[in-house]
């Protein structure tokens, strides 16, 4: 059965962050690679599908601030939440912030999200086993009595369980509470 993209901006049944023609657009800017070719020969039901898994493993994200409603799908849009770009310009030469102006509303999604679910989407269109590893693929040998652990290398270290393109994280730098570009401090 084919699946359909619903886009509509905190939606009680949006399934996505972009409808597959606006993901399109932001495709064709890309460097052209092996992913980006797959997607072009693949079948709209196969890119329909391919947006919903990049949303639904977008929105496992802890994200800052809280949603906008309690009836939304999605993670976004959310409420206080500052847009990355202006807390670092507005510290950066002393003006004071706007909320009108500096965060995002409770009615945007951030290009960010936009970005990381088209890059995952085109990702996982190419990469279809990707999300189900085991996880233990970065491991030449594992051991527990007496933990022995022997990595695969680094070429086998970005295709273990739940893997993601690095320039997926870099999108969600300053949107979530925790993850590579952030750090999580837990006090005892």
């Amino acid at each position: 059965m084919a699946i359909t993209i619903d886009a509509t901006v905190g939606g009680a049944s949006a399934n996505s962050y972009l409808t597959l023609a606006a993901a399109q657009d932001l495709i064709d800017g890309m460097v052209e690679n092996d992913d980006v070719t797959a997607w072009a020969s693949a079948t709209t039901d196969q890119k329909n599908r391919a947006l919903y898994s990049a949303t639904q493993r977008l929105d496992r994200e802890r994200f800052l601030g809280a949603r906008a409603t309690d009836t939304q799908a999605l993670q976004w849009p959310r409420t206080g939440v500052r847009k990355p770009d202006t807390y670092i310009n507005t510290y950066a030469i002393g003006f004071p912030f706007k909320i009108t102006t500096d965060y995002f509303t409770d009615t945007e999604i951030p290009d960010q999200i936009k970005q990381a679910q088209v890059v995952l989407a085109v990702y996982l269109n190419n990469n279809k086993d990707g999300m189900g590893l085991s996880g233990l693929e970065d491991y030449k040998s594992v051991t527990i009595g007496s933990l022995s652990v022997t990595s695969a290398g680094a070429s086998s270290m970005a295709t273990g369980a739940d893997r993601v393109p690095p320039i997926f994280e870099r999108y969600l730098t300053g949107l979530r509470i925790s993850g590579p570009g952030n750090f999580a401090i837990k006090r005892s």
